[in-house]
């Protein structure tokens, strides 16, 4: 798809919309394609809070790397004495010559490479977060180019309808003329003034899905609701490379498919997160041990008493079985969903090319004359209609011809870079 579309009404529309910014209302906010998507790449709230699942998975990676903390226990503390207490020798200052203190530490050694797996997990972890990103931006891309098509489409259909409407009203303003002096009859004028109102019912409409696609563009971009985005420089972007879609065949799609799908990579990283989860919970079988060594003054048959100590679950009971289960039947599901993905990644590309190839063909039939003949006949049309040569029928219905081209003509240019945005986001960056 071109960037433009070929109307001259459109191509007028534009060199007004690339003036000064002087021309529009204080809330009106003229952009190219390149302009818009810049700020909805900048702007766009859901892109923000996506980024920070790739910084909390970061940080998840950083706390699974950290030792367990040693535990320091201060006890059997009395800060009074008896008539038997025994002498120990002063601590601080005058106090704690009848004091008691134990102190220990302890310190957790995890076992069977229950850190090792665990920061697995974790990194695991954020390759999902990273690859779902990449999802989330290649979906709201595809979105908002979507929209861009159709506020382009509406902004174009505007013009041609505007321009056939101005046209209309100026027969309509001879004919009234024409019918006070009793040359036309009033059926005529009225037949024309229902094609007029028809005109501005039409115009009414696409201002109202000029809102509806003003209103998700200026969410996507982060733009305040009172402003006014016109669409200037050319409708959809980059060019499609027909050729390249054109040359394309069902393998190379489906490999495209299965290397490039963000969701689909999403879930296979998912699968390899599953799987380290999997060991962990393994690895839980095995007791962790802690290690400690204490002191005692005065509290054992020493008078400064230092000991070391080893404790460790005694797995009789719970050797984790409900965890490694769930985490069993979570790596079968996963690799489930990653399959199903694939199968549904692979016939949804081919789905779609099949789909710009009809549109291809479509508009590569209509040739690139059809549309300067329409707006070559309408002009004919017109001035003979108001020079009296062809009936007010004939002028009607091939007004509505006109136009009905028009709408598949814009219709086309919109379908081919919608259906290619859809494509886009099925495989990447193999297309640009």
């Amino acid at each position: 798809m071109k960037m433009g579309f070929r109307y001259l009404a459109v191509v007028a529309f534009c060199c007004v919309a690339t003036g000064t910014h002087g021309q529009y209302a204080p809330d009106t906010l003229a952009v190219t394609p390149t302009e818009a998507e810049a700020v909805f790449l900048q702007r766009n709230l859901r892109l923000l809070a996506g980024k920070l699942d790739i910084d909390m998975a970061k940080a998840q990676v950083i706390q699974a790397k950290l030792w367990p903390n040693p535990v320091l226990s201060i006890g059997e503390v009395n800060p009074w004495s008896n008539r038997d207490a025994e002498v120990l020798g002063r601590l601080f200052g005058d106090w704690g010559n009848h004091a008691q203190v134990a102190v220990d530490v302890e310190q957790l050694i995890q076992t069977a490479g229950k850190r090792r797996k665990r920061i697995a997990v974790e990194e695991a972890g954020l390759v999902v977060a990273e690859h779902s990103f990449e999802d989330l931006l290649r979906s709201l891309q595809a979105e908002f180019r979507t929209e861009m098509a159709e506020l382009y489409r509406t902004q174009a259909g505007m013009v041609v309808y505007q321009g056939v409407l101005g046209q209309l009203q100026q027969l309509l303003g001879g004919y009234q003329r024409q019918v006070a002096q009793g040359n036309i009859s009033r059926s005529e004028y009225m037949r024309l003034q229902a094609s007029e109102v028809a005109l501005m019912k039409a115009i009414d409409d696409l201002r109202r899905e000029n809102g509806e696609a003003q209103r998700q563009l200026k969410t996507l971009m982060g733009l305040t609701p009172q402003q006014e985005l016109i669409l200037t420089g050319g409708g959809g972007g980059t060019d499609i490379p027909i050729d390249v879609l054109n040359a394309l065949d069902a393998p190379t799609l489906q490999e495209w498919a299965n290397t490039h799908n963000a969701e689909l990579a999403a879930l296979q990283s998912g699968t390899v997160q599953a799987d380290w989860q999997l060991r962990y919970e393994q690895a839980q079988r095995v007791p962790d041990v802690t290690v400690s060594a204490g002191y005692d003054r005065g509290g054992n048959i020493m008078r400064d008493f230092v000991g070391l100590g080893i404790a460790v679950d005694l797995p009789f009971f719970n050797r984790n079985q409900g965890n490694i289960k769930a985490a069993q039947l979570a790596l079968a599901q996963s690799r489930l969903l990653a399959d199903d993905k694939k199968n549904e990644a692979e016939s949804e590309a081919i789905r779609i090319w099949k789909d710009l190839l009809a549109i291809i063909a479509r508009r590569e039939h209509m040739g690139t004359q059809y549309e300067a003949d329409m707006d070559t006949l309408l002009a004919s049309y017109h001035r003979n209609f108001a020079e009296r040569h062809i009936s007010l029928l004939e002028y009607l219905d091939f007004l509505e011809a006109y136009l009905h081209s028009k709408d598949t003509l814009l219709d086309t240019e919109k379908e081919l870079r919608v259906q290619y945005e859809a494509l886009r986001y099925h495989v990447g960056n193999q297309l640009p």
